[in-house]
């Protein structure tokens, strides 16, 4: 996920993600659904009680996934 500067603001402008790409998403690994409405994309993440989810969150909030996963 490219990050860059806007030149009219100081805020970081983000692309949102393919579809099906995987990311970090606070402290788990989601994989990215499409977009929803806004400025959000829909995200699926798997809690640790084995239940999924879904929720639609901004896509500055995803970061990159580290080189190694486990």
């Amino acid at each position: 996920m490219p990050m860059s500067r806007s030149s009219t603001t100081n805020r970081p402008t983000t692309c949102k993600p393919p579809r099906g790409t995987l990311a970090r998403y606070r402290e788990r690994i989601v994989e990215v659904l499409g977009e929803a409405r806004g400025q959000r994309v829909m995200i699926r993440s798997v809690h640790a009680d084995g239940a999924e989810g879904r929720t639609a969150v901004k896509p500055v909030n995803l970061l990159p996934l580290d080189s190694q996963l486990f």
